[in-house]
């Protein structure tokens, strides 16, 4: 005992070095994982694999855990980056993805796996269990599953038409196809992802967020729904939300290439302009081909950060990948010339919307859809962004009058206007004109009527927004305002191909029927006319 404490107290006074390395981090995860208390050893596998992110049993064992939580996108995605960028002999990672397809149903991917871990590990570990995983796929297949393997490739062949409708700007039939594919396979995130995206698209921004909401309850860890997530919040003006999830994204910190990318860019599109450029020359050097998208993202960021030399070197790397693009010509030549500004760089890969006229149109539209969600949700947080669209000298008045109208509404504040003649002030409602303040007395109307909130948005966007450009244009007002919004509602549902009588609406809004029918008329011939 007295030996004990002289040696103790030799040491009194001394520093005892404490290293928290990878090792440190994976026997606490072993610990955890045999006291079952999965949650805590994959956070502890986390640590570990960011410490020593090219330790292949790191993350094989994350990848393992991420399976008994029920994650399989996840844990195959650790295991491809293992063969694709770690060690392309690690064949027992094909066994771990073949138990994986298993578990997903993907039976064709299952076999196909399960035979390359044989065919390389013949008296391998897992050969037993390799060999009863193809023997069960051959009796399923005799007995059983011709009919699920045929569904299962015409999934995958409908993942990628969805994918390409959203492309193509055909967002209602890629819902079609996803809300499909979304009951028949309900842990196959990439299509539920790609549902809120074409509900985005399409305006049905509720739906989105309520598709992402539900994709981060069930598999939390899903970066890609974190980010869009985000990015849905941060255009809708919803700030507070958007800012709680990106503190949350910026603690992660992710090894594989694709999940860089995907967070540098959206970094990007949020204004963070050196969290953009980390992440994504981070994975710059991987053995990955790039596209014009990844380049000109690197170039922005660069640029941003007041790092021109870099961002030429980029840009120029995109005319190498198409050589005809342009969007980098003209960011060049706008370099070379000295007179590229740092507002006018923006991280869309396509062309500015100066310069590309015919993407203005769908700018626009999407913009005042915006605006009309702020205002029925009567969200105050909404007035910031309103006071910004007031203030840029490139955007339309109708948007600057519609910005300014529901931001005096929502915080009752004064609100400045900009426009090519200078500046002024509004400060009530009866400041902006009567074409402006009948319109929202006809959304008024529409807001008491017996429809869901999603399918007031969805009235809005279809019947209320072309009839409010036009009479902008002429600078006329919506003259009955009940008679309007109740024939809209009528317009709005016979588009749906609703059962619902001209009479049964007419009563809704305390209007005759004659008054729906003339200015249902009315309203026609204004959509049909051409813009002045």
């Amino acid at each position: 005992m007295r030996k004990e404490l002289h040696a103790s107290s030799e040491m009194k006074g001394r520093l005892i070095p404490f290293v928290q390395d990878g090792d440190y981090f994976y026997k606490k995860a072993m610990r955890a994982y045999q006291q079952r208390n999965l949650d805590k050893a994959r956070q502890h596998l986390e640590r570990a694999v960011k410490l020593v992110p090219e330790e292949v049993d790191y993350i094989c064992q994350l990848a393992a855990v991420l399976s008994e939580l029920g994650e399989y996108e996840a844990s195959n995605e650790w295991l491809k980056f293992v063969l694709d960028d770690l060690d392309p002999e690690y064949y027992d990672c094909y066994f771990f993805l073949a138990n994986n397809f298993a578990h997903m149903g993907l039976f064709k991917q299952t076999e196909e796996h399960a035979r390359i871990y044989l065919k390389h590990e013949p008296e391998g570990e897992f050969m037993e269990d390799a060999e009863e995983l193809v023997d069960l796929i051959l009796f399923e297949q005799s007995e059983h599953l011709p009919q699920e393997i045929g569904e299962e490739e015409q999934l995958i062949q409908e993942h990628e038409a969805a994918r390409k409708a959203i492309e193509a700007g055909h967002f209602l039939e890629a819902i079609e196809l996803l809300e499909r594919m979304t009951e028949v396979y309900s842990e196959f995130w990439p299509a539920y992802n790609n549902l809120a995206l074409a509900y985005f698209y399409s305006e049905q921004y509720e739906e989105a967020v309520e598709v992402l909401d539900d994709v981060l309850t069930k598999n939390e860890g899903n970066l890609n729904a974190v980010c869009n997530l985000t990015l849905f919040y941060d255009f809708l003006g919803q700030h507070v939300k958007r800012d709680v999830m990106l503190e949350r994204l910026k603690n992660v910190y992710p090894i594989h290439p694709d999940h860089s990318y995907k967070l540098g860019s959206t970094f990007g599109f949020l204004g963070e302009h050196e969290l953009a450029f980390h992440w994504l020359r981070k994975v710059e050097s991987t053995r990955h081909v790039w596209d014009v998208p990844f380049y000109h993202w690197l170039a922005v960021s660069a640029y941003q950060l007041n790092r021109p030399d870099l961002a030429k070197r980029y840009w120029k790397k995109v005319q190498t990948v198409d050589a005809k693009n342009e969007m980098a010509e003209h960011y060049l030549a706008e370099l070379e010339a000295g007179t590229l500004h740092k507002n006018q760089v923006s991280y869309r890969s396509q062309m500015p919307q100066e310069v590309e006229e015919s993407d203005g149109k769908h700018d626009y539209h999407a913009r005042m859809t915006h605006l009309m969600l702020l205002y029925t949700r009567r969200d105050p947080e909404g007035a910031s962004i309103l006071q910004t669209y007031c203030k840029r000298k490139d955007e339309p008045l109708l948007v600057k009058e519609l910005s300014a109208y529901i931001a005096v509404t929502l915080a009752d504040e004064p609100v400045q206007i900009i426009d090519d003649e200078g500046s002024y002030t509004v400060r009530t409602q009866t400041d902006f004109p009567e074409y402006v303040r009948s319109g929202m007395r006809v959304i008024a109307e529409l807001e008491q009527a017996d429809i869901s909130d999603s399918e007031l948005h969805e009235l809005i966007a279809m019947i209320w927004l072309p009839c409010y450009v036009k009479l902008s244009n002429s600078s006329e007002a919506f003259q009955n305002v009940k008679a309007t919004a109740a024939s809209m509602f009528y317009m709005w549902h016979k588009v749906k191909q609703t059962n619902i009588t001209q009479t049964e609406v007419a009563n809704a809004f305390g209007v005759s029927g004659s008054t729906v029918y003339a200015y249902r008329k009315k309203l026609t011939r204004l959509l049909e006319t051409n813009d002045l």
